[in-house]
């Protein structure tokens, strides 16, 4: 008789947990299916269009990969134009009978199915990772599916939920150093997130990022014969540090830079001149922007170094300095910062999970770009609060002693 209330609880949350996760799958495919019915047309494009398109010019013109990306580098402004390592072609070269026969909508849509189920799936096994049970991880795939970053990612056919997949999947194989191979795959397909292949190197798992730079050094290399050296040493010396160092001008650009220049510089600079000047312009905000660079740069280097922290944390907190470390990022960007929202929301602390749930939250902002920075500041507040816990600077705040600790890596 005592069992029967037991056992009707159980049913219950598992219907809870299936309805939860059927509501975030229901909402992701919608967005998938809406992007897939809306492709442009005729001039218009998206960013899977240039990738594709790329991919497949690629196959007769290997030569000319970076012919657009010449005119790139001295804009101030976002060309039409593949920026991506050589590498970054691989996802998209078996996309290229599909697009010369059913036409890029076409090839374009499939590619929206792959990256929408990679993001779910990589949100999965990072929550997974990081102990949280199947309802709280179901909740905060439901506000996932509902954010603009990933509506920004499905809208403009993006490839960055498939990077997620990959380094969530390379912390399963960590420590070994195989798990390298897959980091080393997302960084080729997308290297945004660069900074992660320090983290391993940090924590004396240096196997790992040698793997990784291998990985991602040969897949490259490989490219150098079709596209000549040329090619080659333009990416590396004109392309690469153009995005690592230049604040395109862009409104739909809201790395730091640019939204300080917004919000405290006057307003953003004219987006067709003014190539080579400093953003943002105001000493207040350059100010503000270097704090918060070296305070966040700060915290994933001790978070790297301590070896008690479990590594997906040290690396949740790695991809989330992206948006503040970078010059030029787009909405989109913003999914670098789920692993370490999902960190968050496997804390022991009441407060660092509210303040993760927040940030979710507050990434269901509709408007303009900019206003997503709330989530990114309530992010990085509360990941603050948990790791100032974790490395003991300050007294235990363990809200609950049923919570588990986030369990140590190496």
């Amino acid at each position: 008789m005592g069992s029967e209330p037991v056992s009707g609880m159980v049913v219950l949350k598992r219907l809870i947990i299936a309805a939860v996760w059927l509501g975030a799958s229901v909402i992701a495919a919608k967005l998938a299916v809406h992007h897939m019915v809306t492709m442009p047309s005729g001039k218009h494009w998206n960013d899977s269009y240039i990738y594709l398109g790329a991919a497949s010019n690629f196959i007769d013109h290997p030569s000319h990969l970076y012919d657009a990306a010449h005119l790139q580098v001295v804009r101030s402004w976002a060309q039409r134009a593949f920026v991506h390592p050589p590498s970054g072609l691989l996802p998209y070269l078996p996309f290229v009978p599909l697009v010369r026969i059913a036409g890029m909508p076409v090839a374009a849509s499939v590619w929206t199915v792959i990256d929408t189920v990679a993001l779910l799936g990589g949100v999965v096994v990072f929550g997974r990772r990081v102990g949280l049970g199947w309802l709280t991880l179901g909740a905060a795939a439901l506000v996932v599916s509902l954010s603009a970053p990933t509506q920004w990612e499905v809208d403009s056919g993006q490839i960055t939920g498939l990077v997620l997949l990959l380094l969530a999947l390379s912390l399963l194989r960590m420590p070994k150093a195989d798990a390298g191979v897959l980091m080393g795959l997302a960084l080729a397909i997308k290297p945004v997130s660069a900074i992660v292949l320090l983290v391993p190197l940090l924590r004396g798992r240096a196997g790992v990022t040698v793997v990784a730079v291998l990985t991602l050094a040969v897949l490259n290399a490989a490219f150098i014969p079709l596209i000549g050296l040329g090619a080659a040493l333009f990416y590396a010396g004109s392309v690469l540090p153009f995005f690592a160092s230049y604040t395109l001008h862009n409104p739909g650009n809201i790395a730091l830079p640019n939204v300080l220049q917004r919000w405290l510089g006057g307003g953003l600079l004219p987006a067709h001149r003014l190539f080579r000047v400093s953003v943002p312009q105001t000493l207040d905000a350059l100010i503000l922007l270097w704090g918060v660079r070296i305070a966040v740069a700060l915290l994933w280097i001790r978070s790297s170094i301590d070896r008690k922290l479990d590594v997906a944390v040290a690396v949740a907190v790695a991809m989330a300095t992206v948006p503040i470390l970078s010059s030029t990022i787009w909405p989109h960007y913003l999914i670098y910062l789920l692993p370490l929202a999902l960190v968050t929301l496997a804390s022991s602390l009441l407060w660092v999970r509210a303040g993760g749930a927040l940030a979710l939250i507050a990434m269901l902002w509709p408007g303009r770009g900019d206003g997503l920075w709330v989530a990114v500041a309530l992010l990085w507040v509360s990941a603050a609060v948990l790791l100032v816990n974790e490395f003991g600077w300050i007294a235990p705040l363990r809200a609950r002693d049923s919570q588990p600790r986030l369990r140590p890596g190496t």
